[in-house]
C-alpha cells in the first residue's frame, strides 16, 4: 500500500475479512452500507481509503465504483474510478437509469423528440400543448 504508512496500512487490513474474491469491511458500516474507516483524522469511505491506498488521490470529476456490486467490499482491484454520471447508468435500481432504458411513452408513442438534454413523445406533447392553451384561452377572458 504505497500511499499509506505502515501503520495505517495494518491497522486497515486488520478490519477486512476475505469472502470469495471481496475483502469485506468489518468494522461500522454507514446507512448505506458502506465501511467507514477514520483515517487522518477525519471518517472517511472504506472503499475510497482502499482506492487512495492503490492509486493515490481520486480525481475531482470522479466517483469509485464497485464493480463487484457490494458496497462493503475493499478490494482494490473491484474499484473502478469513473463519472458520477456513469456511476448512475451501471447501477440498475436507480430511477435514472430505469427512466433510460425506455423507449416509449405510456401511452406507447416512441420518444422521438430531444429537447435540453430531455427525451419526450412528440404526439403526446402536441396534445399536451392543445389542452394547455384551450385552458389559457378560457382563463385569460377578462371581466373588467
Amino acid at each position: 500500500m504505497a500511499y499509506l504508512t505502515e501503520a495505517e496500512a495494518a491497522r486497515f487490513a486488520s478490519k477486512q475479512k476475505r469472502k470469495g474474491d471481496c475483502s469485506l469491511w468489518q468494522d461500522p458500516l454507514d446507512k448505506d452500507g458502506y465501511g467507514t474507516f477514520y483515517f487522518r483524522r477525519m471518517n472517511r469511505r472504506a472503499h475510497r481509503v482502499a482506492w487512495f491506498s492503490v492509486h493515490g488521490d481520486l480525481p475531482e470529476d470522479r466517483v469509485v465504483n464497485h464493480l463487484c456490486r457490494n458496497r462493503a467490499c475493499v478490494n482494490p482491484q473491484h474499484l473502478q474510478a469513473i463519472t458520477r454520471r456513469e456511476n448512475v447508468f451501471r447501477d440498475s435500481a436507480t430511477i435514472t437509469y430505469i427512466n433510460s432504458q425506455k423507449t416509449h411513452c405510456s401511452l406507447g408513442h416512441p420518444y422521438d423528440k430531444v429537447y435540453a438534454g430531455t427525451r419526450y413523445c412528440s404526439v403526446c406533447e402536441r396534445a399536451k400543448k392543445k389542452r394547455l392553451r384551450a385552458k389559457w384561452r378560457l382563463e385569460d377572458t377578462l371581466n373588467i
